[in-house]
């Protein structure tokens, strides 16, 4: 739970924080950044830090000797489309942004009822905030420049199942993290 106090100072601080456009810019085209600028300022900088804590980790990997057991990283991972993956996984929450305030109650909640409250979707911020996974797999599916893999990243990363994709296994660790 200290995670999550964690993240609700990060969302308030990101408020009054400048977005990192030179980061987005290296790793979105324009279509992705048309679409990363919907975004709430919170989640913006929630992609950019997920996207940056991945970089750094495979940055690192010729450092560390052992790599974090939570979560390996091969040396072969294409570095491009993981950071791309960071910054667009949480692309489906334009549909309906929710406040700082929205997401806390949505969280406190969802701890409390073990996860009942998600049979709730019928109410908007409810629905967005378990479905915006499937959300944003179907706005990226209109372009065709995304093959299956990266849309099925983009659907799952908060289904909490083994998996043998490694690049959903990273964008799922550090989006936890963050």
């Amino acid at each position: 739970m200290l995670y999550r106090i964690k993240q609700f100072i990060w969302a308030v601080e990101s408020l009054y924080k400048s977005l990192d456009d030179k980061y987005i810019k290296k790793y979105l085209d324009e279509d992705e950044i048309q679409l990363f600028s919907l975004l709430k300022k919170t989640d913006k900088h929630h992609c950019v830090r997920v996207s940056k804590d991945i970089l750094k980790h495979i940055e690192n990997l010729n450092n560390i000797p052992e790599v974090n057991d939570e979560v390996s990283v091969d040396i072969d991972v294409d570095k491009d489309r993981i950071l791309k993956l960071a910054l667009l996984h949480d692309i489906g929450k334009i549909k309906r942004p929710l406040n700082v305030i929205e997401k806390s109650v949505i969280v406190i909640f969802d701890k409390i009822t073990k996860g009942k409250i998600k049979k709730y979707d019928n109410i908007k911020s409810i629905d967005i905030y378990y479905n915006h996974p499937k959300i944003g797999s179907d706005i990226l599916r209109k372009s065709s420049k995304y093959d299956d893999e990266f849309l099925e990243i983009i659907e799952n990363h908060h289904i909490k199942k083994d998996t043998s994709n490694k690049l959903l296994e990273i964008v799922q660790y550090y989006d936890n993290k963050n």
